[in-house]
């Protein structure tokens, strides 16, 4: 009987060890390369295609390869993925790139401004810039032409932004079942995401698929371009801090920092399963199209060891439905410090933790409700894209207000005035961020993370923080906010006792989020509320911090630039260039279609006003005159309200040509020499 119980103990001791092994399953791979044709546009080649092709073949890695417009219609991409498609369907699989071009544009049948220098803009590439209409035959034509050229509708799309209704369109109408936007970031060529679930896949909300909605229960799953750095890419406007050769090459990193982040990814704390999203375009330069083979090589090994899974798109979509609360960590690669960030992510928030010196920090807290809309819903995008989900804590927000003023220097050469407010982005560890301060850490090595059914568990000293769906516990009272002082935020903080405090984002007399921590004697609870009924009010009216899209806002004539490029010109040689950089009161550049008339206070030759095709911020005024003359110059932006220059210019006589003039003219001969110190100073 002994002997039997023995056995029976063990079967059991073996058997919970085995389902414990078996809770953490690999991580996950998924590979999404974009392949662009040779059009124009960022143009991709064959044989950097027949290259990535190659290397996933030889190392059996399946990656699914997003076809753009121009490879659709080029017969040497389409027979050679027939042929790579038919003799390896288990490793190359076929999606679509929605990424606009002209020759798409035309074919569809759809009015465009793209040429090679503003394709990129997000206005132009992407079809958030299009009317709902126009969206609409663009993704049909591309669909019935990969059908055409295929048999089949592919389940997976990529585009680094595309409006919420055209995506529930390819999903209803052709079965999409995954698509992939871009990483984490502020402003990189042109566009802004900023705010979303930042690594795992999640199921998008009909409304605006930038938030998770897990009651959806036929949802595309949405997945995000590569693996980006956990402690650094938040605030970063470097964008070298990714699993991309091009990002982290150019970052002067190595091949060990990209096998530093895979490893981090697979090996999450706890129980949480890790995931990694790779890819490559085939625009891309020979150099990281080397390292990218490399990378291939390296996750094929992690495979045969068992450490990843090469997923396929059901069971992604599966899996990650039902994973609801998800943890992702990460500490510094370059092992400089010990520096640690946790990203926490639920289907009703997102709040990031930094561990900075022995102090833990909450430095963004972001809300979802799947009933928030996206923007381009009912709007079409003017000048770049901008995705920014409503915070509470932005903690890479940073204020500067300074009282610079120019030089002596800076004036002599007709440098602008420099700005007193703006706002700069920077990473949380570069400085000293709006923040919940938990209580300080004693000892390193007691930080633990637990990822439980229900919640995530952080654990350190004798402190214990929750992480539910909607409330975050402490069973501690030292909790309290830091604030950098933002005079321009909508956020008012109120400390309502010694413990207890709330962020409130007011707009008008109205109060649009809150959050509240509340205390008793032993522990403390962080909750929030929102009014989502208000966020298109704050597009509007509050741009700056969820919308900043910089065309036509109200002008404000004190902080606006208007001043010379050149303060001297010689007359009838060159013309006098004045800049002007519309600003709003926020102090952010603004582009203005307004009508812009000049005036100068004496009679002059000719006045002629520009758009500067290479920055739509700035227009040039310039001034025409054959004869020495000294001006003052005013504009008036559609006859509302006028600026004037606050320095004088003048038109020097050609003392090389008018010798006499100027020796019987000393103050217009000034002039000719401060022209002559000038062209040189610029050159």
């Amino acid at each position: 009987m002994k002997k039997i119980l023995f056995i029976f103990i063990i079967f059991l001791f073996l058997f919970l060890f085995k389902t414990n092994a078996s809770a953490k399953e690999p991580a996950h791979v998924l590979i999404i390369n974009q392949v662009r044709g040779e059009e124009c546009c960022s143009k991709g080649t064959l044989i950097n295609l027949k290259k990535q092709v190659e290397a996933h073949t030889s190392k059996k890695v399946p990656a699914y390869f997003a076809l753009r417009h121009d490879v659709l219609i080029d017969k040497n991409y389409v027979d050679y993925l027939k042929t790579a498609t038919t003799n390896y369907p288990e490793l190359i699989r076929l999606g679509l790139l929605i990424e606009n071009t002209p020759a798409l544009a035309t074919n569809a049948n759809v009015k465009h401004n793209i040429n090679n220098e503003n394709w990129f803009e997000a206005q132009n590439a992407f079809i958030i810039g299009y009317s709902n209409k126009d969206s609409i035959k663009i993704v049909d034509y591309l669909f019935n032409i990969f059908f055409e050229k295929f048999g089949y509708y592919p389940d997976v799309t990529s585009a680094w932004m595309i409006d919420t209704p055209t995506l529930n369109y390819i999903h209803d109408t052709y079965g999409v079942k995954i698509h992939q936007i871009t990483r984490e970031q502020y402003g990189t060529d042109s566009y802004t995401l900023y705010g979303g679930p930042p690594h795992y896949p999640y199921p998008a909300s009909r409304n605006w698929l930038f938030i998770p909605d897990y009651d959806n229960s036929d949802p595309v799953l949405i997945v995000r371009q590569t693996v980006t750095d956990p402690l650094f890419n938040y605030g970063d406007t470097s964008n070298t801090f990714t699993s991309q050769p091009n990002d982290y090459l150019r970052g002067k990193k190595n091949f060990d920092y990209f096998t530093n982040l895979i490893d981090q990814v697979i090996n999450q704390p706890d129980d949480q399963t890790g995931f990694t999203m790779l890819g490559l375009e085939n625009s891309m330069d020979n150099n990281y199209q080397g390292e990218y083979v490399a990378q291939l090589e390296q996750i094929g090994k992690l495979e045969s060891k068992g450490a990843v899974k090469f997923i396929t798109v059901d069971e992604l979509t599966d899996y990650w439905y039902n994973n609801k609360i998800s943890l992702y960590y990460g500490k510094d690669l370059s092992r400089k410090n010990k520096d640690q960030a946790f990203w926490i992510t639920t289907p009703f928030y997102r709040v990031r933790l930094i561990k900075k010196n022995n102090q833990i920090l909450i430095t963004d807290f972001r809300l979802f409700d799947k009933s928030f809309y996206d923007p381009y819903t009912d709007y079409t995008a003017q000048k770049n894209g901008f995705w920014i989900v409503p915070y509470l804590i932005d903690g890479s927000l940073k204020y500067i207000k300074t009282n610079s003023q120019q030089t002596i220097f800076d004036k002599l050469f007709s440098k602008p005035p420099i700005n007193n407010e703006y706002f700069e982005l920077k990473n949380d560890f570069e400085n000293n961020p709006d923040s919940i301060v938990l209580p300080s850490i004693i000892n390193d090595k007691s930080i633990k993370v637990k990822n439980l059914s229900d919640q995530i568990e952080l654990s350190y000293d004798k402190i214990i923080i929750s992480f539910g769906e909607k409330k975050i516990l402490i069973n501690s009272t030292d909790v309290h906010f830091q604030s950098i002082g933002n005079n321009l935020s909508p956020i008012k903080f109120t400390k309502v006792n010694n413990s207890d405090f709330k962020l409130e984002w007011n707009i008008d007399s109205k109060t649009a989020f809150t959050l509240l921590n509340k205390c008793t004697s032993k522990s403390c609870e962080i909750s929030f509320s929102l009014q989502p009924n208000l966020l298109p009010e704050i597009r509007e009216k509050q741009y700056p911090f969820i919308f900043p899209e910089p065309i036509n806002h109200k002008i404000n004539s004190e902080k606006s630039f208007f001043y010379p490029h050149n303060q001297y010109a010689v007359a009838g040689r060159n013309p006098i260039r004045l800049f002007f950089s519309a600003r709003d009161d926020y102090n952010l550049p603004t582009i203005i279609n307004d009508n812009i008339k000049a005036f100068t206070n004496l009679p002059i030759d000719k006045t002629e006003i520009k758009k500067n095709p290479a920055n739509l911020y700035i227009q040039y005024v310039d001034l025409i005159n054959d004869k020495p003359q000294k001006y003052t110059a005013t504009i008036k932006v559609n006859n509302a309200f006028e600026i004037k220059l606050k320095t004088p210019v003048y038109f020097a006589p050609n003392c090389k040509k008018e010798v006499l003039y100027c020796l019987t003219h000393p103050i217009q001969a000034y002039w000719y020499l401060m022209s002559f110190i000038g062209d040189k100073s610029r050159k």
